[in-house]
């Protein structure tokens, strides 16, 4: 995944820079903190699939004080949620409370996801049927099934790739059958190592499809995910294009929550992801097996904290009992805390170099066990042996140092979580 997004990252900065070309808007400068806190209030009130009526009269009051539009935008397309904003303005009257290039931008966005993921749709169709006419069961994780079967909307999540698993014996047929379809690998098979799926397969059609090949959810090293209970437990989905075989509910939420943590976080659209199933099955969700199986996956610090975002951010209807059976240590609740605080989530705009090794350090901290821990920070450390560890402390200390220094300052100029994050506190 990260090798595909690094590969569209230059493409994804040009596209930027030539889209603020097209919405330079008059008003609140960039710099004003109450049009900013009325921006990232607008994000998190409209990241949902559908707005309750509560929120829409809100939304109005915000909208006719001061916005920074500018940020607002340039928060939605970091997060990865403008099709959520724009589908929640324009179906609920309020895009003529929005700037015209703005509210054009955000059109724009919302149009070219719905092209993009309708064709990704059709192309893993596509795949599917060549996989089962040879006899090879397959699951399909995350992408545009996602955005059918939580959003209820293509155009509403976007996606960077196609992701199916299938049993560890079949990869070898599966990978021959999409080269046969016109995919190449992007690495050569002898150069990449991955312990749960194999290097990523491209193919040029109006975009380039990109096709990671799973036969794991995760390394087994950090996640004891029992392989063959997840298949045992797998669903089928009806879909425009056919039926497709999905993770139950119950594993979908496990998997996201394991993904939010690999990110450390990073995009408000894995909260959304875990809000919108919550409240699509929340009346059949089984709770007791999800805490259980967060323990046995050894996933359930990461759980902890999606539902507690889901919850505080989204408004998403979690079981309190559940948080509080999940709630980790002392000790690892007042390091995440301090390295993964929501506001900074939220106002960030940038993935820069420290702010995505205060990730690998959190997702570290997620881990149950010791050994985990030290597996993946020392897998970010390019060095020789006998220096790898001296660096890796050291690289530790000075995030920490860092994120402790963000946190101080932002204490003593008084930036309080107020309107932006905690809408729906829950006790901790």
């Amino acid at each position: 995944m990260n090798s595909i997004v690094n590969l569209l990252r230059e493409n994804a900065a040009k596209e930027t820079r030539r889209s603020w070309a097209q919405t330079r808007v008059s008003g609140q400068d960039r710099s004003s903190p109450p049009g900013r806190r009325s921006s990232r209030e607008i994000l998190l009130l409209c990241a949902t699939a559908n707005i309750l009526p509560g929120r829409k009269e809100r939304i109005s009051q915000i909208l006719a004080g001061t916005i920074d539009w500018r940020y607002l935008l340039d928060l939605a397309k970091f997060h990865d949620v403008a099709p959520l904003i724009a589908h929640n303005l324009v179906n609920n009257g309020l895009g003529n409370l929005v700037p015209q290039p703005c509210l054009e931008r955000l059109k724009q966005i919302y149009n070219s996801t719905l092209y993009r993921n309708i064709l990704l749709s059709d192309e893993l169709t596509r795949v599917l049927a060549v996989f089962r006419r040879h006899g090879i069961a397959a699951i399909v994780l995350k992408g545009t099934t996602l955005a059918e079967q939580l959003y209820g909307n293509p155009a509403l999540r976007t996606v960077v790739d196609i992701d199916i698993m299938v049993r560890p014996g079949e990869l070898s047929s599966a990978s021959s059958l999409l080269v046969e379809m016109g995919y190449e690998q992007l690495v050569p098979p002898q150069t990449w190592y991955h312990s749960f799926h194999k290097a990523p397969y491209r193919k040029q059609r109006k975009f380039p499809v990109f096709i990671e090949l799973h036969w794991d959810l995760e390394d087994r090293r950090l996640v004891a995910i029992p392989q063959q209970d997840i298949w045992n437990r797998a669903q089928w989905l009806k879909l425009p294009g056919g039926n497709i075989m999905v993770l139950s509910p119950e594993d979908t939420l496990l998997f996201l929550s394991n993904n939010f943590s690999k990110q450390g976080g990073r995009k408000l659209r894995s909260v959304c992801d875990i809000a919108e199933l919550i409240k699509k099955y929340d009346r059949v969700l089984n709770w007791d097996y999800i805490v259980k199986s967060s323990k046995s996956w050894n996933i359930e610090v990461a759980l902890y904290y999606s539902l507690r975002w889901a919850h505080d951010l989204l408004g998403a209807p979690v079981p309190i009992s559940s948080v509080r059976a999940l709630k980790p240590g002392v000790w690892r609740r007042c390091l995440l805390g301090l390295l993964m605080n929501q506001e900074f989530f939220i106002s960030s705009i940038r993935l820069d170099k420290l702010r995505a090794e205060t990730y690998i350090v959190a997702r570290s901290l997620m881990m149950k066990h010791g050994r985990q821990m030290l597996e993946v920070l020392s897998r970010y450390r390019d060095a020789e042996k006998g220096a790898k560890w001296l660096r890796t402390a050291s690289w530790v200390i000075l995030v920490f140092g860092a994120a402790l220094a963000r946190n101080t300052i932002r204490a003593i100029l008084g930036w309080r979580s107020t309107h932006s994050v905690n809408i729906y506190r829950i006790d901790s």
